[in-house]
């Protein structure tokens, strides 16, 4: 669009013209009553000027052109930049997801070691307790990993308009 714009600026422009009137004197001055006259043409203008700085322009465009693709491929880099960290963090949220399931596996064990002690009498109440506790923040920390990594799958499918 901006090429073509160089190249009208630069052409010659032919206008047509058409003028009429009624009035005293009309054309013929040596006439004294009114009567009517018309005047038509071809009007010509041709702006040199725009050659001077047309070769400077046509670099303009070039570099602004480039400025944009430039920008486009940098754009283009740090999107796949951002969807490869991105995706590296969602495999190491489910690699995180393996081990809470084994982390809970191990506290339900230890649970349950804690109560068979407790009915035995070689534990107390509350270190039982304490090992409740240990086995629902595990699992609270689970339901955490869970929420991010549902997170993480919701920027990866923005970032890639998905």
């Amino acid at each position: 669009v901006q090429e073509s714009s160089l190249k009208t600026r630069f052409r010659p422009r032919f206008a047509l013209f058409v003028q009429g009137a009624y009035g005293n004197p009309g054309l013929n001055m040596l006439k004294d009553d009114f009567s009517a006259y018309y005047v038509a043409g071809v009007r010509m203008s041709w702006n040199f000027g725009s050659l001077y700085t047309l070769r400077n322009d046509r670099r303009l465009i070039d570099n602004n052109r480039r400025k944009l693709e430039t920008s486009r491929d940098v754009f283009l880099f740090n999107t796949n930049l951002q969807s490869t960290q991105q995706s590296s963090a969602i495999q190491s949220m489910r690699r995180q997801m393996v081990d809470d399931d084994e982390i809970i596996r191990l506290r339900v064990n230890i649970r349950k070691a804690a109560e068979a002690k407790v009915e035995n009498g070689t534990l107390t109440v509350t270190d039982m307790l304490r090992e409740i506790t240990a086995e629902n923040l595990a699992r609270q920390t689970k339901a955490l990993h869970e929420v991010q990594l549902l997170m993480n799958i919701w920027n990866l499918k923005y970032t890639l308009n998905n």
